[in-house]
């Protein structure tokens, strides 16, 4: 053991050298291992292979070589491979030079260390000195002429000394030394030739043909029988010399070791150098090192390119020269002695000196066919294939069969003998399967050269082996996969006739031929590669298994399995079918051996087949089924079936399930989450039937099999689906397999089972029925044999089915689910495997505690029951991270998810992801429900963590501060997060188990625990985490900062503030400059300098400008937030800097500002609706969201920016007059800015907050004099007026606790002024009082208050305290507000004009009035100043005031239009106001009021409207195609055209006008449109000949007429301006229901832009930052469905889309989440149009034709019950639609709302069309429909059933809050409908302007209004006439309800 370590000391000591980079030779362990050992002399340098020196004398080769000498020699060795020195090279190679030169005459010291050398010492330093040089001279260029010179002189020596050597005498007494001598030179050449084998490669072509030749003279005839006679003289001395014993000793153990020392071993040695350099010429070095030269050379992967015999290398003398020495080595062989008297050993030498001899002349033959004749080789392959005992050695066999069939590539016509050989060798022989492998291999490679009928005609021959002939069925047998290494062959002869002829005698050698024959048919196929012979060797086979009664039947039935796998699907359907009719039949013979042959064939597809193959879902279908239907006959015979054939179908079952449980093992992915609903059923079928059949773990044949049901178990899905928990009805007493072999003894049977699993539910067990109870059993023997593997959660799956609600069947799977737990309790805390583990246990309670959050409460209540078990038994599994985070996160998400009742009321997120745990949980829509999971979870958490901290307080508390210390800045709501609060807090709890501490008493009454600690361990562990840099992802300034770790210990550097001063610059100019610029790289470069000026001593200016300018350049909310923690940390740590960072935030504040950034953007807009482009288009609450979120980031900075300056002056305030001063200058700067910043709702809160920081300043400071405080506080009471100076305002989004923040803040703003009230009370020198500003500001705010609180509690019908006035006061609030009018008037005429639609007071609005007559020109900034001063008609005291409309504002399109009605009298200022106000527009505005504009030419006496119309089309198409099309629908007033209206001829003229105006291209245009157009709706005239006819025929001729239809470039559809035609769907033509028209429907493919970033987004886009223009200029292609109507006027429904399009924007414009579609249409002509179809809807007319009971049931159906997310989502969406139609249908009087205008799309939303009857008027004129709305019994039972239910408030709230958010707009609604009374429409009465604005109710309050809408609910859901009109209609139309 000492020498073996010294030795392998040695070895790592060279090994540590040789890879050492920079040591140099002479200073290395390497001189110091060469110097250890005798210096040898070295040669002088060879010329021409020949020494010039004389050789080493004997004396000092034969000096004997001692174990450490040889030891370090090895050693050396060792290391060439790894030196990569030359030097090193260089003298490594010079040292062992000459020991290759003395190694032939060697000698050893005795030593017993030396007979532990393998093989032996002599062939070992030969070998090992040998390959070492060869290594160093391959991989170091300058060594290699060296090496090759050193080897030329060892074969010189050798060749010397072999001519000295002769046969020695036995007699002579020196024979014995002479016989020592010639074997050391034997084996020395041995060692060589092995190494020179393996290296061939360190020779060129040249070199190693003059290698092969040396050795060749070198083996000479008399050297080799002398080395013969010498052995020989070794094995019988019986000399007493040392040297000579220790030889004698060496034979004897190279013959033990099969390798007989004499001239065979030599000849092998220097035959594989033959093979080792003939194939070199053939393949490459690497594919020789990994692959056999032959199956190189069968593959063609590594040959060499191009392969001819002409090449460079291979030139013919050469492979002549290697031809030759091939046939002399054959020859040699031939003529020595008979290999029958040889030793087995020297037999297996000569067999492998064949082999490479064949090799080597198939090599000659492939390289140059005239320099090697093939007809020798094919000569001798053919005598070797018919030697018995050559073919049965492994090598010999090996080569010869793969010879064969290369040398058939070589010569193709020796094909067609050697596919005959062949089948002869495997047929008549007895070899074993590996060598039948290569036999049946080579002949596939032969028969890929012959046509595919040879194949088949050899598989046919093969197949006649098992004919009748023997009366032997078989099938194929699958051979093994042929390896590298060649395998025993046993061969006979063979006829050379054309006909296999068998001889064979005994069954054992017929069973062996006909497998091997079997086997070869398999292989033959599968090398093919052809499906087609795939098939035929399969049906060949598979015919032979009718009887099956040998050894040989189960051999080939597990041989097929490997040819199914690669042949096509019927055969291995039929391959199935077979092997399940072989065990049916083998289960009745008892014939066991046939039935594990089964079992192995399809273990072995299920081990084999893989999951993309179509073969691996008809393999799972066969084993699924199999197991399913056994017992199925019995099923409906008869009730007592026979044991007998139960015990027949569960041994069936038995056979299947080994095969099902390797498949399941195989592809656990399958059956995993993803598994598909067919496989689940199934699976879930076959568990039951397994049950039914007897399986479970207290019968024999459960125990049996108990291994492979585990396996099932493992990766079977649970028996119950995810998805029953959508359903309402359970389905298990629907499952026929559950009532399976039903009798009332198994049932009783079944019941005793199920009561000994379960003890303590007996009593239940006793009542439930037979499938009650056998799906129980099924569930427990899962879910415990999944237990008993190391999964406990799956059980919990079970609760999701609707049937364990509650009763027996319930409270049995609680104890169900409790056997499940103790099970894997008792494993687990008996430490059974390591999957029960405390690791493992931890995951399972991580899953059971997302269980605990499920939306199922059943489900949570088994969660919370498992939790309490696992964590009082196995405490430490809450010690593991996995399971403490998740249940932390769980915490926090379950927070977070109550919390969006604040934020995002109406859009409740039921998934919450936290990457951290890997936590998902989907949850319930109910707010309350969500309320109690999180009061139960975090009561939970509490218990649980607690007795955690009792058993492992430092563990759980080291935990939870790295809990705390991997925070994400974004997952909680500002910095809130109820997981890491709750982390704290148990983190500072005193643990029971600590006695010292809980043992002390309350001191003074305080509480105490351990937060100092714990913080200070979480401080601790932050400083190391954060001392050094994080990884700097930008390789710009990577170098520039050097990681320290403690640095923050230590004083700064100059030369380390250096290098953070270019970091800095480089990351502030990369975020200037726009390039991508991480927040972690900026991170880390700012907490360097943070760091940096913690510990300076100086100023730290640069660092102090560059910490604080980043942030601000960035101006994203992460980076100030970054910012602010680190000014912050930074004036704690070094107060001393803490005035140059205030001064330059203050600066970069102002910056800001001037910049317009943040709260001071123009971007940040929310216009008047009115303004903007309205759309025809579903309500897109996805873009609402984003424009929310784009808003919000921002305005947060400033708001984070603002909280910190406000927190920050009140801890500083009096610190410094300097700091003072900043704080008044940024004010200063602030509140001037802040009157024209935004006035987006969202900007509010923001914009509160200045004014409250404003006046906390001004309360505080004292020493500022009079007339200072009066002037601050001028300027705050002017900032918070200029809110005021935009319209009222609701909110933005649902988010109630921003409004409640709001509110709050103007509490706090209104408690502030009362405190300040004394400033400016009185006049201050020049300066007036402030009085009446200040009291100004407190109405109106106190009225924001009372607006905002009605917003966030819509139906709360308490009203706030208010300061204003109380009682119902209304007078004295006018009597307030009068008098300030002028004050507001003073501030800002726009402030003035907005008090008048807060206030809408006679007092107010005249005084307003007077103010606007008196002074125009002060106004004419404010748009809204115009309805005010002109009101409806233009009154007789404004004359001069018209003027300043020549500069006035716009106001928005529809006001503008309304301008050209006759109460205006075409007061030229005003039309041409009107004009200016049009123009100022884009066309994509004011095409949504073509309508209005067309009928404007009824009063256009001075031409405007024309001339607006005609200018606008120049350069608009669509709006002149729109312009046309509704002047022609306007031209008559009835649908005839017969009538023509007293505007046609405006019209015509305008018309003609505007065409004629066109330039060609648009003439071409508009021709090639209409032509499209009239093409289309032609069809209905061609239809009305077939107005009688059915159906059928009418869609024929629709389809007809569409086939003729040419989709003209360009031409779009009336309806859909936006996109154009690219085809027609010609099979898509519908008939309508007429009694005299043609209405059809038709489907056209559209080509539309994708829709983009919508005008609010691109405001808010304030950097410009593009990428915007490439995704709208992208274009999708959409099927759009319309309706061309005929003998209907569809104005009237233009006009109430146009509305319910303008409700969308207003709705819109408050980020309200309703959802309306205005979907579009067209009026044409008289009575024609066109009507798009809503997609993906269905009409509630359609429904009840469909019997569905009513919408709830309908919504159950299509979306799972009330559990469902998907049920939940589709209500919701229900709830928004309802709310919005609701409002809509109110105001605008929608009658008619039968079943069939009532539609539900696949999302759940409701949408109502067909508005023929609106307004003024109803069906057949009479009120049917008294209700405000339609709101029947079924639409409240799908928002909940009950007004107290969550979806029925929301439905209330939003009701309210749509119509709150209309009534600001009343007057423009009104606008559009007064520009269309004079269209003749019938849906107007001459009062219906009147009565629209009157459902308004503007006299009302918002409250008054909130209330007022509220009644209208009650009364529509209460109302009778609904009921009366709906059942009016299903008499009338047959429409049902």
């Amino acid at each position: 053991m000492a020498r073996d370590i010294r030795g392998r000391a040695f070895q790592r000591l060279a090994a540590i050298a040789a890879t050492s980079p920079s040591t140099s030779f002479d200073k290395s362990d390497l001189d110091a291992l060469c110097r250890a050992v005798p210096n040898r002399q070295v040669p002088a340098p060879a010329v021409n292979g020949h020494s010039n020196a004389s050789l080493p004398t004997p004396e000092v080769g034969r000096v004997p070589m001692t174990i450490r000498e040889y030891e370090i020699l090895l050693a050396l060795c060792r290391t060439a491979p790894s030196l990569r020195n030359p030097q090193c090279a260089q003298k490594l190679s010079r040292h062992l030079v000459p020991y290759l030169l003395d190694a032939h005459i060697q000698t050893f010291a005795s030593s017993p260390f030396f007979r532990n050398v393998e093989p032996s010492p002599t062939e070992s330093l030969s070998f090992h000195v040998t390959a070492a040089l060869l290594t160093l001279g391959t991989q170091h260029a300058d060594v290699q002429q060296s090496v090759s010179d050193g080897i030329s002189a060892f074969l010189h020596v050798c060749a010397r000394a072999t001519e000295s050597v002769s046969r020695a005498d036995d007699d002579d007494p020196g024979a014995a030394e002479d016989a020592a001598r010639t074997a050391t030179i034997a084996i020395a050449l041995l060692g060589f030739l092995e190494a020179a084998c393996a290296q061939a490669y360190f020779w060129r072509s040249g070199g190693r043909l003059g290698l092969v030749m040396r050795v060749r003279d070198l083996l000479s005839p008399p050297f080799l029988v002398a080395v013969e006679a010498a052995f020989s003289t070794i094995r019988n001395t019986h000399s007493h010399d040392r040297h000579v014993r220790e030889w004698k000793r060496w034979v004897r153990h190279y013959e033990d070791v099969g390798r007989p020392l004499g001239a065979l071993l030599l000849q092998r040695s220097f035959m594989r150098l033959l093979v080792a350099t003939t194939s070199l010429l053939i393949a490459e070095e690497d594919a020789l090192r990994q692959s056999h030269i032959l199956d190189i050379m069968m593959s063609g992967n590594g040959l060499r390119r191009p392969l001819t015999g002409r090449s460079a290398e291979a030139d013919f003398r050469s492979v002549e020269l290697y031809a030759t020495v091939a046939i002399d080595q054959m020859n040699d062989l031939e003529s020595s002695a008979d290999f029958d008297s040889l030793s087995p050993a020297k037999q297996r030498l000569a067999f492998s000196v064949k082999a490479c001899a064949l090799i080597s002349y198939l090599n000659a033959c492939t390289l140059n066919e005239e320099a090697a004749d093939s007809e020798v080789l094919m000569a001798w392959l053919e005598d070797a294939l018919g030697d018995v005992a050559g073919m049965a050695d492994d090598e010999l066999a090996f080569s010869v069969l793969k010879s064969m069939a290369l040398l058939c590539r070589v010569s193709p016509s020796y094909a067609i003998n050697v596919s005959r050989l062949l089948p002869r060798f495997i047929v008549q022989t007895g070899a074993r399967s590996q060598m039948v492998a290569v036999a049946s291999k080579s002949l596939a490679f032969v028969l890929q050269m012959l046509s595919k009928d040879a194949v088949i005609t050899t598989l046919y021959t093969l197949g006649n082996v098992l004919g009748p002939a023997n009366d032997r069925p078989l099938t194929n047998g699958g051979g093994a996969p042929d390896g590298q290494d060649p395998s025993h062959v046993y061969g006979a002869r063979h006829s050379t006739g054309s006909s296999i002829s068998l001889q064979i005698s005994g069954e054992e050698e017929s069973s062996i031929v006909q497998g091997n024959v079997v086997q070869a048919i398999c292989e033959i196929a599968s090398a093919s590669r052809d499906e087609k012979i795939t098939g035929l060797a399969q049906s060949m086979l598979a015919q032979k298994i009718i009887k099956l009664s040998s050894p040989l039947d189960a051999r080939i039935i597990t041989g097929a399995a490997a040819l199914a796998l690669s042949g096509g699907q019927s055969e291995f359907r039929y391959l199935l079918k077979r092997y399940a009719a072989v065990a049916h039949g083998a289960l009745l013979d008892n014939r066991e051996g046939i039935l594990q042959a089964v079992m192995k064939a399809r273990n072995h597809i299920s081990a084999h087949v893989q999951r993309d193959s179509p073969l691996f879902d008809i393999y799972l279908e066969h084993l699924l089924d199999g197991i399913i239907s056994q017992g199925d006959a019995h099923a409906h015979e008869s009730h007592h079936t026979k044991e007998s054939d139960v015990e027949l179908a569960a041994r069936e079952i038995a056979q299947l399930l080994p095969p099902l449980a390797i498949l399941m093992s195989s592809n656990p992915s399958t059956f995993g989450e993803e598994c598909d609903d067919d496989t689940r059923s199934m699976l879930r079928d076959a568990w039951f039937n397994i049950v039914v059949h007897g399986f479970t773990p207290s019968t024999d044949r459960g125990k049996q099999n108990l291994r492979h049901l585990r396996l099932m178990a493992i990766y079977s899905p649970p028996l119950v689906s995810e998805n029953r928990g959508e359903e309402d009805e359970s389905d298990i007493d629907l499952n026929p397999i559950l009532r399976r072999g039903e009798t009332s003894e198994r049932e009783s049977l079944q019941k005793k089972l199920l009561a000994e699993l379960i003890p303590s539910r007996s009593s239940e067990i006793k009542g439930l029925s037979y499938r009650k109870t056998i799906f129980l059993q099924a569930a427990c023997l899962v879910e415990s044999l999944r237990a008993d593997s190391g999964d406990c959660t799956q059980a919990l799956s079970y609760f999701f089915e609707p049937i364990m609600r509650r009763g027996d069947v319930s409270r049995t799977m609680d104890a169900i689910m409790n056997a499940v737990m103790d099970r894997y309790l008792y494993k687990t805390i008996n430490a059974a495997n390591p999957t029960f583990s405390a690791q493992y246990a931890a995951a399972q309670l991580a899953k059971i505690f997302r269980g605990c959050c499920h939306r199922i409460e059943r489900v949570q209540q088994a969660a919370f029951g498992c939790a309490d078990r696992l964590v009082e038994s196995i405490p430490s599994a809450l010690c593991q991270r996995s399971s403490l985070f998740t249940l932390l996160e769980l915490l926090s998400l379950m927070w977070s998810s109550c919390l969006e009742a604040e934020t995002d009321r109406y859009e409740p997120r039921t998934t919450f992801r936290s990457s951290r745990g890997d936590v998902v949980v989907e949850l319930s829509d109910d707010y309350h429900f969500r309320q109690l999971t999180l009061e139960n979870l975090h009561k939970k958490a509490k218990l649980w963590l607690a007795r955690a901290i009792d058993i492992a307080p430092a563990d759980v508390k080291g935990l939870l501060q790295t809990y705390l210390s991997e925070f994400d800045d974004e997952s909680g709501y500002g910095h809130m997060s109820l997981g890491r609060s709750f982390a704290v807090e148990v983190g500072s709890t005193i643990p029971s188990t600590d006695q010292q501490l809980s043992s002390l008493d309350m001191l003074g009454g305080c509480p105490i625990n351990t937060a100092s600690g714990f913080m200070a361990q979480y401080t601790t562990r932050q400083e190391y985490r954060y001392s050094e840099a994080p990884p700097d992802r930008s390789p710009e300034w990577l170098g520039l900062m050097r990681v320290d770790r403690g640095a923050s210990l230590l004083p700064s550097s100059d030369s380390e503030s250096a290098d953070v001063l270019t970091a800095l610059s480089l990351a502030e100019k990369r975020v200037l400059s726009r390039k991508s610029t991480s927040l972690a790289d900026v991170r880390a470069v700012l907490r360097r300098a943070a760091a940096l000026l913690c510990r300076c001593e100086h100023d730290g200016c640069a660092l102090v400008y560059h910490l604080v300018s980043i942030p601000f350049a960035m101006f994203t909310k992460q980076s100030i937030k970054l910012g602010i923690s680190l000014w912050l940390g930074v004036m704690n740590e070094n107060p001393k800097i803490e005035p140059r960072i205030l001064a330059e935030i203050v600066r970069r504040w102002e910056s800001s500002v001037q910049k317009r950034q943040g709260l001071f953007s123009p971007s940040i807009a929310n216009p008047d609706p009115f303004f903007l482009k309205q759309e025809f288009a579903p309500s897109d609450n996805a873009a609402l969201a984003k424009r929310k979120q784009l808003v919000h980031d921002l305005l947060a900075p400033h708001s984070l920016l603002l909280q910190f300056l406000s927190s920050h002056y009140n801890a500083t305030r009096l610190s410094s007059p300097d700091t003072h001063r900043l704080f008044l200058r940024l004010l200063d700067v602030t509140l001037e800015a802040i009157r024209n910043s935004t006035s987006h709702p969202l900007a509010r809160e923001i914009r509160l907050q200045v004014i409250v920081f404003g006046l906390r300043v001004l309360k505080t400071s004292s020493t500022m004099g009079a007339f200072a405080q009066h002037r601050l506080k001028d300027q705050i009471l002017s900032a918070g007026l200029g809110w005021f100076d935009n319209p009222a305002r609701w909110s933005f989004g649902s988010n109630i606790l921003q409004l409640k923040t709001e509110i709050r803040l103007i509490e706090d703003v209104m408690s502030a002024l009362a405190e300040t009230a004394s400033v400016g009370a009185q006049s201050a020198g020049s300066t007036g009082s402030l009085a009446l500003k200040e009291r100004l500001l407190v109405l109106l705010l106190e009225s924001e208050r009372l607006r905002l609180h009605v917003w966030v509690r819509p139906i709360d019908g308490s009203r706030p305290q208010s300061t204003l006035h109380h009682g119902n006061k209304e007078g004295s609030l006018e009597a307030a507000i009068q008098p300030l009018v002028r004050t507001a008037w003073g501030e800002s005429p726009s402030l003035a004009v907005h008090l008048a639609s807060r206030f809408s007071y006679p007092r107010i609005q005249k005084e307003i009035r007077w103010l606007l007559l008196n002074f125009p020109a002060k106004a004419a900034r404010e748009p809204e100043a115009i309805p005010i001063l002109i009101g409806g008609a233009l009154p007789d005291d404004v004359s001069f005031q018209l003027k300043y409309l020549l500069f006035w504002a716009p106001v928005n399109p529809i006001t503008a239009v309304s301008l050209f009605l006759p109460a205006y009298r075409n007061h030229p200022y005003l039309i041409q106001y009107a004009m200016r106000a049009l123009e100022s527009h884009s066309v994509d505005v004011t095409f949504f009021y073509v309508p209005q504009i067309v009928q404007t030419l009824r009063y256009d006496a001075l031409g405007y409207a024309e001339r607006y119309i005609l200018e606008t089309a120049q350069f608009s198409q669509l709006f002149a195609h729109q312009i046309i099309w509704n002047m022609k629908a306007n031209a008559y007033k009835d649908n005839d055209a017969q009538i023509p209206d007293s505007i046609k001829p405006t019209l015509d003229k305008v018309m003609a006008h505007m065409i004629d105006s066109f330039s060609p291209a648009d003439r071409e245009f508009y021709e090639r449109e209409f032509a499209f157009f009239d093409e289309v709706t032609s069809i209905s005239g061609k239809l009305k000949p077939l107005i009688k006819r059915s159906k059928p025929e009418k869609k024929q001729k629709i389809e007809e007429e569409l086939r003729k239809i040419k989709v003209e470039v360009g031409a779009y559809l009336p309806s859909n301006p936006d996109g154009v035609v690219i085809g027609i769907d010609r099979k898509s033509g519908k008939p309508l229901q007429s009694h005299a028209k043609a209405p059809f429907m038709a489907t056209f493919r559209i080509r539309k832009n994708r829709p983009g970033a919508d005008e609010a987004e691109e405001m808010l886009d304030e950097g410009g930052k593009g990428g915007k223009s490439g995704a709208q200029g992208n274009t999708i292609e959409v099927w759009q469905s319309a309706i061309f109507k005929v003998g209907d006027d569809c104005r009237q429904d233009v006009l109430a889309l146009q509305m319910i399009a303008a409700f969308r924007g207003i709705f819109h414009s408050v980020g309200l989440d309703v959802f309306v579609f205005p979907y579009r249409v067209t009026a044409t002509a008289p009575g024609c149009g066109v009507v798009d179809v809503l997609p993906n809807s269905i009409s509630r007319d359609m429904l009840g034709r469909e019997a569905v009971n009513g919408l709830y049931d309908y919504f159950v159906s299509k979306y799972g019950n009330e559990d469902s997310l998907r049920f939940q989502q589709a209500r919701n969406n229900f709830v928004k639609s309802m709310a919005a139609y609701s409002v809509i249908s109110f105001l605008l009087q929608f009658k008619d709302r039968h079943n069939g205008n009532i539609m539900i799309d696949d999302a759940g939303h409701i949408l109502h069309i067909d508005f023929g009857f609106c307004f003024d008027i109803a069906p057949g004129g009479i009120k049917f429909e008294r209700a405000p709305f339609k709101l029947t019994s079924e639409m409240v039972a799908v928002m909940g059933g009950s007004p107290e239910h969550q979806a029925f408030k929301w439905f209330e709230e939003l009701c309210v809050k749509a119509f709150l958010a209309s009534r600001q707009y009343s007057e423009k609604l009104s606008q559009i409908v007064l520009l269309m009374m004079d269209s003749g429409l019938p849906c107007f009465k001459p009062e219906s302007v009147k009565h629209l604005r009157e459902r308004f109710v503007l006299e009302k309050s918002e409250r008054e209004a909130a209330e007022f809408m509220r009644g209208l609910i009650r009364r529509s859901y209460g109302s009778y006439s609904t009921g009366m009109y709906d059942q009016f209609q299903l008499l009338t139309n047959g429409i049902p309800y």
